[in-house]
């Protein structure tokens, strides 16, 4: 596996074109339309765009449309492929020969093989599923606050994650305070996306009124919407957190019948010692 550093999207006009894309992936979105939204000429915005994240802007939303098609055949086992091809604008032909395309596995068999394909991934340290405890017993469906943060979001692979806290936490050392929390997103799964392009946010808590907001124009911030969460209190060594994410994917929600929204999935980090244990509760938004 090729590791390499992961890229900063920095432009506040890019990540608001980022946005606008998960927001409305499901709906018939054009180039023109994040252009539009963004307040930028199509050609301009293309260009930034590619820039920045070194893929070309419609490319990106296909891209985006198919791995979350993909994600969805995991996790909505009730749902059928016709249904799913269909809330991203295809046909039942055309969604299964560019699934096959860009994935290299028809939409039929990733459904049937996805739980072998999580044991395939790099990320596997060799303990599956079955082997965990029951999320049964770590779940609490709860009421959560909104959390106003600032962060950047980064594109590259999660095995650096360790690497990229440490520089997160120290160049925003200067905004913290006793009541701050740190939150990560992981946005994409890796055993649908390339690890080494999948994107990620890492944030920190801020006061909506701090004055540093009025003095640094270069923050950027969003708020974690509140509301009804599952969160699976993870106490353990990072290691085990990606098969702990495809236990409520693969199995928890089907099993119970909860559904997810459309809120970003988000972990906020209650404790961290130096030999990497690790206390996070995992929030996953339900409908």
């Amino acid at each position: 596996m090729e590791d390499k550093n992961s890229a900063v999207i920095r432009s506040a006009v890019i990540n608001k074109a980022i946005n606008y894309i998960f927001d409305h992936i499901e709906e018939d979105i054009t180039v023109d339309d994040v252009a539009k939204h963004c307040c930028y000429s199509k050609y301009h915005l293309m260009r930034m765009f590619k820039e920045d994240t070194d893929e070309a802007l419609y490319q990106f939303i296909k891209r985006v449309r198919l791995e979350r098609s993909a994600w969805r055949l995991k996790v909505e086992k009730d749902k059928s492929i016709t249904e799913i091809g269909v809330d991203y604008g295809y046909s039942s032909s055309n969604f299964a020969t560019a699934f096959k395309k860009h994935l290299n596995v028809s939409p039929a068999d990733f459904r049937k093989k996805s739980e072998q394909m999580v044991q395939q991934s790099s990320f596997f340290h060799g303990i599956s599923i079955d082997e965990l405890e029951s999320s049964e017993n770590l779940i609490t469906v709860e009421q959560l606050p909104n959390h106003h943060v600032i962060y950047e979001r980064k594109k590259g692979n999660y095995h650096n994650l360790p690497e990229e806290w440490c520089r997160f936490i120290k160049k925003y050392e200067h905004l913290s305070s006793e009541d701050t929390l740190y939150i990560e997103a992981t946005i994409d799964d890796p055993t649908i996306t390339d690890e080494n392009r999948c994107m990620y946010e890492l944030c920190q808590t801020i006061f909506p009124d701090h004055p540093a907001l009025k003095e640094d124009n270069g923050l950027l911030t969003h708020t974690f919407e509140g509301g009804k969460y599952a969160v699976y209190h993870f106490k353990g060594f990072p290691q085990f957190m990606f098969m702990v994410y495809q236990e409520v994917f693969c199995r928890w929600l089907s099993k119970t019948g909860n559904q997810l929204d459309d809120r970003p999935i988000f972990d906020i980090y209650r404790n961290v010692r130096e030999d990497g244990y690790m206390e996070i509760d995992i929030c996953f938004p339900l409908k």
